[in-house]
């Protein structure tokens, strides 16, 4: 009995799901210590990653379950602060990062990343321009007054400033209040990049994107507070 009731679990996941979330919500333990811990372990080697799942986490779970089902447990808002709150903390399972479909309603949806290559990198042109400065005209002015030394050690020294000044420079003047969001289309899971904020003044997508795929020419929106997209419903 033991035997199969593991094979369950380890078929399906989700019924450790609904073990934790029974121990996290009522307390009542179905399982011992001792059977939990050997369960967890077997799913471990199976790769899943519901053995390192918190409280917030069996709890957004088991909402996602429940209306599936049709019957959800928490209001809209209330899933997208939790989803918000676990995304920020960096959870694996508050990111849906395969497009999933719904038959009812035509809607497509998948949650993008944020592109943390990309938005350090657009700190780049002005750093460039500041160390061109500071080696120019500020090394000149300081050999002057000190005597010339290896402008390494001056590149070095001088990194700090550069990087503040370059942070600065470009989130007050450049790329006002930026994010780079990557992620598979909706649709067609072709890779798309998005980018909210302005540029130079000139006004971008703030809250709300609404991109187009180069692959399929379908159109999508990205929420960016939880970077949740999704299609227009097919009657649009």
């Amino acid at each position: 009995m033991r035997l199969l009731h593991r094979h369950h679990i380890i078929s399906h996941p989700s019924i450790l799901l609904s073990i934790s979330q029974t121990y996290y919500s009522t307390g009542r333990q179905i399982l011992s210590d001792d059977e939990f811990d050997l369960l967890k372990e077997d799913l471990q080697w199976s790769g899943s990653d519901m053995v390192v799942m918190n409280r917030k986490e069996a709890a957004y779970l088991n909402a996602v379950q429940e209306y599936l089902k049709g019957s959800p447990t928490m209001s809209d808002a209330e899933f997208d602060a939790l989803k918000k709150e676990l995304m920020e903390e960096g959870s694996k399972f508050a990111v849906q990062t395969e497009p999933q479909c719904y038959i009812d309603t035509g809607i497509c949806k998948v949650t993008l990343q944020q592109d943390n290559f990309r938005n350090n990198l657009l700190y780049l042109p002005a750093g460039v321009a500041l160390y061109g400065i500071l080696l120019g005209p500020v090394y000149e002015i300081f050999a002057l007054i000190f005597g010339r030394t290896n402008p390494l050690v001056f590149v070095l020294l001088g990194f700090p400033a550069v990087f503040l000044g370059a942070k600065f420079f470009t989130e007050e003047y450049v790329f006002q209040n930026k994010l780079v969001a990557y992620g598979p289309c909706p649709n067609c899971s072709y890779e798309n990049r998005v980018y909210f904020g302005d540029i130079l003044g000139v006004e971008g997508f703030g809250d709300l994107a609404q991109c187009k795929c180069p692959n399929c020419k379908d159109v999508f929106r990205v929420q960016r507070d939880t970077l949740r997209a999704s299609t227009l419903p097919k009657s649009q």
